[in-house]
């Protein structure tokens, strides 16, 4: 009966028991291995190096931040005032500029490194670098939050470089914004001198078209004998009486002419008699001030603190322990299998 059962019993089924019979008998070299593996795996995790993360959040700054900025940016004097919005996104602009990775790269990562790894290609080395450095949006528009997340061997030296690279972004952003501030201001301020020299071009002509009407004048006063001032009453029309302009100067009498006359040939400026010209001089003084003053702003803000990290993000020892022995037991069970296969095949070799 038992040799009947043996008989109808399936081949595969009895591969699988010869197998796992074989694996038993050999479980001490699947031990083995599995624990070489995970002696490898624990030397691994407490002996490789250790890379911490730091990481901060950014969010726009407030317009008690930016006031200064605005400070004379006013309808009166032509000057659109600068928002949050314009600000914040010049900085992002600058925070996730390829120029500021670059010399990020250059002037902090490079002298980071140890000779040997100097050596490395450039191309290599700032590949490696980019994926150290990140800089990502926390939500979807384009004014909201940002992170900055930095990688190193040191948990120190990534908050220092989280806080270098905002603040090099911030210092670029200022030094745009306050480039485009100064340059608009002596824009209005060359404009406005262009206008003042007009004016005063043309109060120079209105001068001289003055004394020559004057002089017409007076040789009319000269020639009616008219040397003091003439006042016409009675019967004589309103506009005489009361107008000694143009044709009828020459009522001023030949005295008042002349004095006239000296007195605009010999004035040294028309400033004063030119309309509107005070007001161009103080907007002029107000760009060209405005142009040098210095300013005091906030282009960001800290979402919360930038902590010093005290475990390391690599590697994850419990992880690589685990999946060490994993390997080690999937290692342990190939080399018995290997082994009884090859025994098998010198037992059929010597039959």
């Amino acid at each position: 009966m038992r040799s009947d059962a043996a008989n109808n019993q399936n081949p595969d089924e009895i591969e699988v028991f010869l197998i796992a019979r074989a694996l038993c008998k050999r479980v001490w070299l699947i031990i083995g291995i599995a624990a070489i593996v995970v002696g490898l795996g624990v030397m691994y995790a407490f002996f490789s190096e250790r890379v911490y993360e730091a990481r901060a959040y950014l969010v726009p700054p407030t317009q008690s931040d930016i006031a200064d900025l605005n400070t004379g940016r006013t309808r009166e004097f032509e000057l659109t005032p600068y928002s949050i919005e314009d600000v914040y996104r010049l900085f992002v602009r600058n925070l996730r500029s390829e120029s500021l990775r670059q010399e990020f790269f250059v002037d902090e990562y490079l002298p980071s490194l140890s000779d040997d790894q100097k050596t490395r290609s450039q191309d290599a080395l700032y590949s490696e670098y980019s994926k150290k450095i990140q800089v990502n949006p926390v939500t979807a528009d384009e004014e909201g939050r940002y992170s900055v997340v930095v990688q190193t061997m040191s948990s120190e030296k990534a908050v220092d470089w989280v806080k270098k690279y905002v603040k090099r972004a911030e210092s670029r952003a200022t030094k745009e914004i306050m480039k485009n501030v100064s340059y608009e201001a002596k824009i209005r301020a060359k404009n406005t001198s262009q206008e003042i020299d007009t004016k005063r071009e043309t109060g120079e002509t209105s001068r001289g078209d003055t004394i020559t009407k004057l002089r017409a004048a007076l040789s009319v006063a000269e020639a009616a004998g008219v040397q003091k001032p003439t006042v016409v009453f009675g019967g004589a029309p309103a506009g005489v009486a009361g107008n000694m302009e143009g044709e009828m100067s020459f009522l001023r009498g030949v005295e008042a002419i002349k004095a006239e006359i000296k007195n605009l040939e010999s004035r040294s400026s028309n400033d004063a008699f030119i309309k509107e010209l005070r007001g161009l001089q103080a907007k002029k003084s107000f760009y060209e001030k405005l142009a040098v003053a210095p300013r005091e702003i906030d282009m960001y803000r800290y979402d919360g603190v930038v902590e010093t990290p005290e475990n390391a993000i690599k590697p994850k020892k419990t992880l690589v322990i685990a999946l060490a022995l994993v390997l080690g037991l999937m290692l342990g069970v190939l080399s018995a299998f290997t082994q009884y296969r090859w025994e098998e095949t010198r037992k059929k070799a010597y039959t």
